[in-house]
């Protein structure tokens, strides 16, 4: 059986932070069959770290340029990935 890990150490460099990546995705639309193509951003979620003692999931917004469950004017201070589940190859 795994072992847990063990927790990775905080990172206080927001800007190294993992914000997930642009894909092009082909949808068939309509009754004439159109395909079309457009860019969809796959999120990366992290742990982040509030100011104020709260920590929690969240992922980069790319439409509004801030980290979900944080505005802009109050971003996470620090961050570190999301653990992969310990049964994962």
């Amino acid at each position: 059986m795994a072992k847990w890990a063990e927790p990775t150490a905080w990172n206080f460099n927001m800007d190294q932070a993992p914000r997930g990546e642009m894909r092009e995705v082909s949808r068939t639309v309509g009754k004439h069959k159109v395909t079309a193509v457009k860019l969809e951003h796959v999120p990366a979620p992290i742990i982040a770290a509030g100011a104020c003692g709260f920590v929690t999931v969240s992922r980069w917004l790319p439409e509004e340029e801030r980290w979900n469950m944080f505005t802009k004017a109050v971003p996470p201070v620090a961050w570190m990935p999301w653990p992969t589940h310990p049964g994962a190859q």
